[in-house]
């Protein structure tokens, strides 16, 4: 959140923003520390419980010294005193265009604009990208660590296992918590130590919002395919070298 105090301390602006998942009640807060005995606050606050946002209510409090001078109230589209200095703040601020103007569009840059955001981001979901490997050359009947990652998903709550043919293994498992990327995406990652046995299928299985089922990824599954697919480039080469040097011979 912006925050800025100059070098004499005298003045502090700091903006939070929160938000209520129970009732939809976006806060905006500035505050303004005019000394070291005395301070004021606006807090602004955005209410609405319908999804199309038109019943958005948007209000600024003027608090001074924790007392409640005067507010704004987009409903009433001006300033409200509540005793002889907030009246006379709210005369101030009720006669400013420009300010009453910024209020009302206020109303959208930050009360609608946040809520849409917010909802938005309720409604986002993305399936994570997972992968399987081993940290090191694994061998059949030896001690191997097995990684399972899960990458780039929305939102965070995320479940990994591991399934040894097919059963869950609960002992010798290590999970991260889930990492926050900074782009609204996530990543967690899951560690397995077993001794691995020919035919003894292993596998990681992921559960997450953004997938209509659970993702199961095979160990060994991509690697024996690369192993497959390279041992086919090079029996096809070794096929075409035989035929071109057959060619020559005949030749």
């Amino acid at each position: 959140m912006p925050q800025h105090t100059n070098v004499r301390n005298c003045f502090h602006y700091v903006i939070t923003i929160a938000l209520s998942l129970l009732t939809d009640r976006l806060r905006y807060t500035e505050y303004l520390c005019v000394s070291n005995l005395n301070h004021s606050s606006d807090i602004d606050e955005c209410e609405f419980s319908k999804e199309d946002l038109s019943d958005m209510v948007y209000t600024v409090k003027l608090v001074f010294n924790q007392k409640l001078l005067c507010s704004y109230d987009s409903r009433l589209g001006k300033y409200v005193g509540y005793d002889e200095f907030g009246i006379r703040n709210a005369e101030h601020y009720n006669n400013q265009s420009w300010k009453m103007k910024q209020r009302k569009e206020e109303l959208e840059t930050i009360c609608r604009a946040n809520a849409r955001l917010y909802i938005k981001s309720e409604t986002r979901k993305v399936p994570p990208v997972v992968t399987v490997r081993s940290n090191s050359k694994a061998r059949y009947g030896q001690l191997t660590k097995l990684e399972c990652h899960a990458y780039d998903f929305y939102p965070e709550a995320i479940n990994i296992t591991w399934l040894l043919d097919g059963s869950e293994v609960t002992g010798d498992v290590v999970s991260t918590e889930f990492m926050d990327n900074g782009d609204w995406s996530y990543q967690m990652h899951s560690y397995l130590e077993l001794v691995l046995h020919r035919g003894v299928p292993v596998s990681c299985r992921v559960e997450h919002i953004g997938l209509e089922e659970p993702l199961v990824t095979l160990w060994g599954e991509t690697r024996s395919y690369f192993v497959q697919d390279s041992s086919n480039v090079v029996l096809n080469i070794i096929i075409k070298n035989f035929t071109k040097l057959k060619w020559k011979r005949q030749k």
